[in-house]
């Protein structure tokens, strides 16, 4: 936990990408414990770019990034070991296609956690009953749907056991009819507590399971609040615009 409670503190961070592409503009962000904080805005406003920001796979080009106490923009921090406590869902599923939906699974907590075969085999099978696909354990990826294909890439980060998990517009590559079953797994997961950090188009999720809301533009959070309340009566000129197009 940071001095402050939060689990995740974002402290005036900046990003430029060369000379001319201002991409975050000064952003500063703390999430608690439990926090479902969905992230909206245009393409282009930056917000990939926060989520990556948060576990640095985008390095800060000025600004602190604080995780579990931990400075992970101190270059004395080991980040791998930080990042043990993040886990990351991406748009493509980014999933081995030579390895099975368990060997997906296992792979990082036998090389990473070092858990043994055994070890590593009961954890995967948990996490694939907890998303509903323990009977498509032995399934390549080619053999599955996309959605199933993001609930096994969900199930991958879960049995890291983290301490925050960051979605970046997990359901965008999907069929619509596909959508739903990722977001149960992801409501689901709110239900129980787990801390989230979600950049997604899906406004009924937004309203329905996030419990604080941040518009993002051109770099920075414009407006942020309780999401039913920001899509009831948004307070800044900007998030009427976006929303009036988005709803």
């Amino acid at each position: 936990m940071n001095s402050d409670g939060s689990l995740v503190r974002l402290e005036d961070v900046h990003k430029w990408f060369g000379d001319d592409l201002y991409v975050l503009r000064g952003i500063d962000l703390a999430v608690t414990p439990s926090e479902v904080v969905v992230v909206i805005g245009p393409s282009g406003s930056g917000k990939s770019t926060l989520l990556r920001t948060i576990n640095l796979l985008e390095e800060p080009t000025e600004g602190r990034v604080l995780f579990d106490g931990v400075d992970l923009t101190d270059i004395r921090t080991d980040l791998n070991a930080a990042r043990t406590g993040i886990g990351l869902v991406f748009q493509q599923f980014n999933l081995f296609p030579h390895k099975t939906a368990l060997g997906n699974i296992t792979l990082a907590l036998r090389n990473v956690l070092g858990l043994s075969r055994e070890e590593a085999r009961e954890r995967a099978v948990e996490q694939l009953r907890e998303v509903g696909l323990e009977e498509k354990a032995d399934a390549y990826p080619g053999q599955l749907s996309g959605g199933q294909q993001q609930r096994v890439a969900i199930a991958r980060a879960l049995a890291m056991r983290p301490k925050l998990m960051l979605f970046d517009e997990v359901t965008s590559a999907l069929d619509p009819e596909l959508v739903k079953e990722v977001l149960d797994v992801m409501q689901r997961l709110a239900g129980e507590g787990m801390t989230m950090v979600v950049v997604t188009h899906e406004m009924g999720f937004a309203r329905e399971v996030g419990t604080r809301l941040l518009f993002i533009d051109h770099g920075q959070i414009v407006e942020e609040g309780e999401p039913r309340e920001m899509f009831a009566s948004p307070g800044h000129e900007r998030t009427r615009q976006f929303l009036a197009q988005v709803l």
